[in-house]
């Protein structure tokens, strides 16, 4: 029996690896159904905006994942870090990462959110750390932003 087990447990451990990856692309969505305003009939919630949103880099790489107010999307910094490559791998050049602009508080989580200049335009631009933070819509600010479940996810590496 312990054979068995001891087999199981090496069998799970090679497997896993199959599963990590070094950056994941999600289509994400504003899952709040548009709603009429009962006096005017103007649609105040939900807007079915689309975007792909990718959080991590990848072997030759590293990003940060941001959101630009004044472009109205989001934005990636990468660079490429300086590490150890397999023998016969092509080298490259590490570049250094990005230079935050500053923090700043977010009194509603109670996090410190740390900003960047924006590729696109140099305004400010805020990182977003992991998928779990991103709750509400971009577009409408309605919460509900959410992994489209009928697109694919890509792997990045």
């Amino acid at each position: 029996m312990k054979k068995f087990i001891v087999i199981g447990v090496l069998a799970a451990g090679l497997t896993s690896g199959a599963n990590v990856r070094a950056g994941t692309g999600y289509a994400m969505r504003c899952g709040v159904e548009p709603a009429a305003e009962p006096a005017s009939g103007q649609a105040v919630r939900g807007c079915g905006y689309r975007v792909r949103v990718t959080f991590g880099g990848g072997m030759f790489f590293s990003q940060i994942t941001a959101y630009c107010s004044r472009c109205q999307g989001f934005v990636y910094l990468s660079w490429t870090p300086d590490r150890g490559l397999p023998e016969g791998m092509p080298r490259r050049e590490a570049t250094p990462p990005p230079t935050p602009l500053g923090q700043v508080w977010d009194p509603v989580t109670g996090r410190t959110l740390t900003l960047y200049a924006c590729p696109r335009c140099d305004g400010p631009s805020v990182e977003i750390k992991r998928l779990e933070d991103l709750v509400h819509c971009p577009a409408c600010g309605a919460p509900g932003f959410e992994v489209d479940p009928t697109a694919p996810v890509i792997a990045i590496d």
